[in-house]
């Protein structure tokens, strides 16, 4: 039955001046209507006043800004939310029996007969995330994950809404990704009951616990794979470990298996090809007898990088900066070197300078160019690697750099110069802090970006710089005589094509003067490579970037995507819209992704099947295409459910005892209904809702009014009055 309301109606004046206002409209409506022309029955006489007063009085109601509230209350029974764990694990059958069995028991026998008359019962099931509320139990399990502090954390948002007042938890005490539950249990402030399912002993099982590797390489180098074997009652028996790219065999190796309950290592390698994301997995042979074979795989993902980056130095002449660049650049592995170094007299030291040298680079450093003695032909052909074929550039500077030529060899340079001097002076290298967290400023993971302030002085002249738009200052030189430093490195990403500049000379003191310095002395060594590699780096030139949170889901875990959507140069755009295609061989998903701000766009996409899957994504802005982005993803093979799979009774507890409750196994879980009995929270409450209506604007009181002033006017025509 619907709650019967209250209705009040409130206004800004005391309400005796709004009955004085009504007793004014029916004191007018009387006198008004004490004799007519010409003469009516009295009944008519009285209906015209009071139709008249109810019509005054109205219009000069409304003049006070009454307001009409309307409030339904509604009374909840207290409700008892029941909590089943539908992870994974909760398919195992172990010692103590089937898990899902137990599960469906206890819901659908066990507790309905044990839960209070007075109280309702609301159904949820947790792993990866909370579900429900349900009217009866599900008995759907498959989580790859179980998050008991999420659980019960969404609760929280579900307390008032449902009036639960006291919590069953059903579960075996594990969980696999999320915080430690007891703070969540204690926070939601409901006693909260739990029963364990499963058995708390070792069972006879074998897994791979843990898979270490790089999680970034280089194609075409071998890499190792350090796996962790778990075994429970297998002692003394081999056992095979397989590396597998899908279903082609990269390395195997046997293993002899310790005795009772522990870990032993297997070492696998492989040699990675191509570039991007890629998906391996460890398989290790099943024996008979074990617990689950859900366990004897798991999977990895790895990014694949180049294996080598080609590098083209043009030099305008032989110098220590020249001798210094290359030597660093040689040492690195993954770089591939050419070198061209101008003769004072025309053409280079070995081979010319041609096209073909800039088609086979990933990226160019010049130094020292262009100088007097550079040809035409060679700034153009150097420009038009820029403009044509978008190469990245590194400029270093030179004292016979010729400033008046350098945008025409280098279109990207982030810096143009202001006022040409061919003064040379001796000045100290200084970050600006407003960039010091630029991965290039800190290359490696022992060197702060402290050290740059620290550095031996270097040589410019005294030319200005100013930056070019889109560029990002990231050092300057100090000037003695002057109050404002001199940009002096600097770096662009313009429509995809990036640049740095270093416009000062002499960076070999950086290497050979700073070795009484440990951090400074390896500082060129790992800068320069970075800077190779943060120019030759395609994800950081391109427009559109799209990628998912993460590189490996769990099974039924929700799919996040990501994107950053900018315009040719490089500025955020808010107002794009970007459509996603996400899928495999059976199966097709179409997404479009809401933008957040600052050129950033989110989207979520429901669960999947287990499997490697791609998408496919494209920006576009009003008609026009901006960019595209792929990739892949792998959902499943993570395992976790079954790396421990014994009854965590102590978590349990720990949850029961923090939050006011009891804990109950599966075969004293009749003992709960003396529990629930006795529990005094399980009080009804009552919902209030409130609605409030301006009756100043609110269409029916002045359709009455209307309604008033019609039914007079129509009697007083009828009547002769008019």
């Amino acid at each position: 039955m619907l709650p019967i309301p209250s209705i009040e109606i409130d206004s800004h004046t005391q309400s005796w001046i709004a009955g004085g206002v009504f007793a004014i409209a029916a004191i007018l409506g009387y006198f008004y209507y004490r004799r007519t022309i010409p003469p009516i029955p009295r009944f008519t006489r009285l209906l015209l006043s009071i139709l008249r007063a109810l019509a005054v009085g109205m219009i000069l109601f409304l003049l006070l800004d009454p307001i009409l509230h309307v409030v339904f209350v509604a009374r909840r029974p207290p409700t008892i939310a029941v909590l089943a764990d539908r992870s994974a694990s909760m398919s195992i059958i172990d010692k103590a029996g089937s898990r899902s069995d137990e599960i469906h028991s206890l819901l659908t026998t066990d507790l309905p007969p044990i839960i209070p008359r007075r109280a309702e019962v609301k159904y949820y099931t947790f792993g990866t995330s909370l579900r429900g509320p349900f009217s009866a139990p599900s008995d759907s399990i498959g989580d790859e994950t179980t998050d008991i502090a999420g659980g019960i954390r969404e609760l929280t948002h579900e307390r008032n809404r449902e009036n639960i007042c006291a919590v069953i938890l059903i579960s075996d005490g594990v969980y696999t990704v999320g915080e430690n539950p007891i703070h969540e249990s204690e926070q939601l402030d409901l006693p909260m009951f739990t029963i364990g399912v499963g058995d708390t002993t070792e069972q006879k099982d074998i897994l791979v616990s843990r898979v270490s590797t790089n999680d970034v390489v280089y194609a075409g180098t071998k890499i190792p794979v350090d796996v962790s074997i778990k075994s429970t009652g297998f002692g003394g028996q081999q056992t095979e470990v397989t590396l597998l790219d899908g279903t082609h065999v990269l390395d195997r190796t046997s293993v002899s298996l310790p005795d009772g309950t522990a870990e032993v290592g297997a070492q696998l390698s492989y040699t990675p090809q191509g570039e991007g994301v890629h998906h391996y997995s460890i398989r290790v042979a099943s024996m008979p007898g074990e617990l689950t074979l859900a366990n004897n795989q798991r999977s990895f993902s790895v990014r694949i990088l180049r294996s080598t980056m080609r590098v083209l130095i043009v030099a305008s002449s032989p110098g220590p900066d020249l001798s210094m660049i290359r030597q660093v650049l040689a040492e690195d592995k993954n770089i591939s070197l050419r070198v061209r170094t101008q003769r004072y007299q025309g053409g280079y030291y070995g081979a010319p300078l041609g096209a073909s040298d800039i088609d086979s680079s990933d990226c160019i450093v010049t130094i020292g160019m262009p100088s007097a003695a550079t040809t035409v032909s060679t700034i153009a052909l150097l420009g038009g690697a820029v403009t044509d074929r978008r190469r990245p550039m590194f400029i270093v500077g030179g004292r016979d750099l010729d400033y008046t030529r350098l945008l025409a060899m280098a279109p990207s340079c982030p810096l143009s110069v202001v006022a040409t001097s061919p003064m040379e002076e001796e000045l100290e290298f200084s970050l600006e802090p407003g960039h010091a967290d630029h991965p290039l400023l800190a290359p490696g993971p022992s060197i702060g970006t402290e050290v740059w302030n620290h550095l031996p002085p270097v040589f410019a002249t005294q030319s200005t710089y100013q930056p070019r738009e889109g560029a990002t200052v990231l050092g300057y030189l100090k000037r003695h005589d002057s109050a404002h430093p001199q940009a002096i490195l600097a770096l662009r990403n313009l429509g995809g094509v990036k640049s740095l500049a270093f416009m000062g000379y002499g960076i070999w003191r950086w290497r050979l003067l700073a070795q009484t310095n440990q951090e400074s002395a390896s500082l060129m060594t790992s800068f320069l490579p970075a800077v190779v590699r943060w120019l030759t780096s395609q994800s950081e030139g391109k427009v559109v970037r799209i990628s998912p949170i993460k590189d490996q889901f769990s099974s039924g875990e929700p799919i996040g995507f990501t994107a950053q959507v900018y315009n040719e140069n490089m500025q955020p755009m808010d107002d794009a819209s970007v459509h996603l295609s996400v899928g495999n061989a059976s199966q097709t998903f179409e997404l479009d992704l809401h933008p957040t701000g600052s050129g950033r766009y989110e989207g979520v996409l429901n669960v999947l099947g287990e499997g490697e899957f791609t998408f496919k994504g494209q920006a576009r802005h009003d008609g026009t295409e901006l960019g595209k982005d792929a990739g892949t993803f792998l959902v499943g093979g993570l395992n976790l459910e079954f790396l421990d799979t014994r009854l965590n009774v102590d978590l349990l507890r720990q949850l029961a005892k923090r939050s006011g409750g009891y804990y109950f196994s599966g075969q004293d879980v009749h003992n709960l209904q003396s529990a629930l009995d006795t529990l005094r929270v399980l009080s009804p409450s009552e919902r209030r809702t409130l609605l409030s209506y301006p009756l100043d604007q609110w269409p029916v009181t002045l359709a009455l009014v209307a309604l008033c002033l019609s039914a007079e006017w129509a009697i007083r025509k009828r009547r002769g009055m008019i």
